[in-house]
């Protein structure tokens, strides 16, 4: 079968199939022996599926490799008309066209704006735009909303240096040791941070600054500092891991008072050897405050004084109990985000790549359905661009399915399948079913009457189908058979219970895909006050017994009662409910699914746990450190089954037994079931992180489809072997 070529006549290479590992070249050189950089975590990118090299001239201009993976522009921009820049300059440009040539994609971690030390000069900004002409994929180390080319966009933080660091012996931490360290540059504000230890009064404090210093001056700043001052001292040059594992971890403090903080090494160098650091008030330390947990990361506003360093030193002499969260900057998961980003942008512009058609539809006022589908999306978009069929939905709803730029939006189901199957003759398409529960009901059924011929010619064209994340618990008379023909269609299927393979049809299962999302309230900040309660508004308003006991608990533990509608029409029953259980409430009013799920999230971060009938927001509610518990008196077997599935049985309880839990919970008790609760939530993630894999991979998908010379033998009726349903287990 003949591949469709570009205009111009080179062909789109898929990434995907390549059979051997990609080659990406990396525009910074290797780490030097004995020490952790950057470029250490992007040689530990390196395995069976990609192959990583470090940047020469010679490699750069002549040799061989699929991808450029740039940082730090700047250094193809040397200030200067001497013969070296004028050179290097020259190079730049052969190495553009080069890049444009070969049609060799770039991928472009933006690591800070503009330059620390300087102006952005004429020679840089031709260098940007050089890259950014060729830029398929910008890559975000913190949360952010700017870019520098036109590009998609993804976050892959920075790793963390556990790993790396765990083989070196550790220090005994000095009480009242303040240390900055790294590469002395005018930027990160050494001068003032040796002026505000000056004024402090401390006797006990000390500060130690171990590093290399960027010229002369800056080291006879701190050489007088340090002869002015018994309490200072020093170690110039740079510093192998051994040594620098010991520096830091005999210090009670990091401080980094740096005039411009976009993301720093630093900080996550003293974190993973669990100590705490000070830093300036930005966006991006008040994301990682957030990320790592209470008590890690202090904060100074404007310029640091004598009084926030001496506050910070003694905030610190107490390290925190729980060492700080790096669990989302493991290796692993680096490479793993890496490897993808190599892999879509390899796969060419959007025109080129392959399309995924994902039904998104759900509840219009029901900020669970619009949080699970965000998760199944994002899976998705691994694979390529979201095409979303979201029917009549409001754009409140469509905001919570966290879309991003080339993304489309589809609201009429003929026109979506039209679409898949129009894409699906031009290049690699995938169909994806809903997630969530079936009810096999009538409204469902219509939709497959329309959705299963088109099914078929999607496949015809070369199409795949999955079904990823739904539960279909029950069959129903009349109508089971068509959502069969749906399962069967399916290439890739992944039940959210195991119910529903007992029930309906065989396949392996899943943990819910609002678990793999990530938390946004101050969870770590905030201490736990509140106990949440969320009931649907569609079952029988609880007991007078029930609320007694509501009432009683919360006042046993010392918790505020917070009544929260994860759904709009739940709203009234929350207002209700904050009047009788003597709280407060918080309803869904007249704002948008991505605006009223951070408020809720903020309110689960301060809760201890939650009482509700609804799936989401305890699941949701457990993605921000709350207990879930589903002892309400309305609670449906829905919640056993899921709950059941996570190993969390005792979510849930017998309806004779739900007061009788509530009476009996203690301080220990909750305790021990954050601590499950959470250790289930990470082998979640984990198994989530294994579907997408699953996922992002094409051994699942079937192989092309090629005429078949005619035959008067009668066709087969075996339906059709799919080992990526029965036999790939996640």
């Amino acid at each position: 079968m003949k591949r469709r070529r570009r205009p111009g006549g080179a062909v789109p290479r898929n990434p995907m199939t390549y059979s051997r590992a990609v080659r990406v070249l990396h525009s910074t050189k290797a780490a030097p022996a004995e020490t952790t950089r950057y470029a250490t975590h992007m040689a530990a990118i390196a395995g069976d599926d990609v192959d990583v090299s470090f940047f020469s001239w010679p490699r750069a201009l002549f040799g061989r490799y699929d991808l450029f993976h740039l940082h730090w522009p700047e250094a193809f921009a040397a200030d200067g008309w001497g013969p070296k820049q004028l050179a290097g300059t020259l190079l730049t440009r052969l190495l553009l066209l080069r890049l444009r040539l070969t049609r060799t994609p770039v991928v472009y971690t933006l690591h800070n704006h503009a330059p620390h030390d300087g102006p952005v000069s004429r020679r840089l900004r031709a260098v940007y735009r050089g890259f950014a002409r060729l830029t398929r994929t910008e890559i975000h180390l913190v949360p952010e909303p700017d870019r520098l080319t036109s590009a998609e966009t993804v976050r892959i933080p920075h790793g963390s240096y556990v790993e790396p660091f765990a083989a070196h012996p550790r220090s005994e931490s000095v009480p009242g040791r303040a240390l900055f360290f790294g590469l002395i540059r005018p930027y990160k504000g050494i001068e003032t941070l040796l002026a505000a230890f000056a004024e402090t009064d401390t006797d006990d404090a000390a500060l130690r600054v171990v590093g290399q210093p960027l010229d002369t001056a800056l080291a006879g700043t701190i050489e007088r500092a340090a002869a002015a001052d018994a309490r200072i001292s020093h170690r110039f040059g740079f510093v192998p891991d051994r040594d620098l594992v010991a520096e830091v971890t005999a210090a009670q403090l990091v401080v980094l008072p740096y005039r411009e903080l976009h993301s720093s090494g630093a900080a996550l160098v003293a974190l993973s050897l669990e100590r705490p650091v000070l830093v300036p008030d930005t966006p991006t330390t008040r994301a990682l405050r957030d990320e790592v947990g209470d008590g890690w990361v202090h904060i100074f506003t404007g310029t640091l004084t004598a009084d926030a360093l001496a506050a910070a030193i003694r905030a610190t002499r107490e390290r925190p109990a729980a060492p700080p969260d790096l669990s989302a900057r493991t290796w692993d998961r680096v490479r793993r985000a890496h490897v993808d980003a190599y892999r879509r942008a390899l796969a060419g512009p959007a025109a080129d790549r392959e399309t995924v058609f994902a039904w998104l539809w759900g509840q219009d006022d029901n900020l669970g359905d619009s949080a699970l589908r965000r998760g199944y999306a994002d899976a998705l978009r691994r694979r390529g661009p979201i095409a979303a069929y979201v029917e009549d939905a409001s754009s409140d709803y469509i905001s919570g399915l966290g879309l991003q730029p080339g993304d489309r939006v589809f609201t009429d189901l003929g026109a979506w399948l039209a679409a898949a199957n129009a894409a699906a003759r031009r290049s690699p398409a995938t169909l994806a079913i809903n997630a969530g529960e079936f009810s096999l009901s009538g409204g469902y059924t219509l939709r497959l009457l329309r959705i299963l011929p088109a099914l078929r010619r999607f496949r015809r064209r070369g199409g795949a189908v999955v079904w990823l994340g739904a539960a279909v618990p029950a069959r129903r008379r009349g109508r089971t058979w068509l959502f069969l023909r749906l399962y069967r269609a399916a290439d890739l299927v992944r039940w959210r219970d195991q119910t529903t393979s007992e029930v309906f049809a065989p396949a392996p299962a899943m943990p819910d895909w609002a678990l793999g999302l990530e938390p946004q309230g101050a969870a770590h900040d905030a201490p736990r006050r509140t106990l949440g309660v969320s009931l649907r508004f569609d079952r029988p308003y609880p007991s007078a017994e029930w609320i007694r006991a509501v009432r009683e608990t919360a006042e046993r533990l010392g918790l505020e009662i917070v009544t929260v509608a994860q759904v709009r029409r739940d709203s009234a029953y929350a207002h209700r409910l904050a009047r009788d259980l003597g709280g407060r409430a918080v309803a869904f009013g007249g704002v948008s699914h991505a605006t009223h799920e951070r408020v809720l999230r903020g309110e689960y971060a301060g809760m201890r746990a939650i009482l509700s009938d609804r799936l989401h927001a305890l699941l949701i509610a457990q993605t921000e450190g709350a207990v879930p518990l589903a002892w309400t008196e309305a609670a449906a077997d829905k919640l056993r089954r899921h709950f059941d599935a996570l190993g969390l049985p005792w979510v849930t309880a017998s309806p004779d037994q739900r007061i009788a839990c509530l009476r009996a919970v203690d301080d220990a008790a909750l305790t021990a079931h954050a601590a499950d609760s959470a250790a289930r939530l990470a082998a979640a993630r984990a198994a989530l992180d294994e579907v997408r894999d699953v996922l992002a991979g094409d051994q699942w998908r079937p192989a092309p489809r090629r005429a078949a010379p005619r035959s008067t033998t009668p066709r087969s009726t075996t339906p059709r072997s799919n080992t990526a349903r029965s036999n790939t287990s996640a």
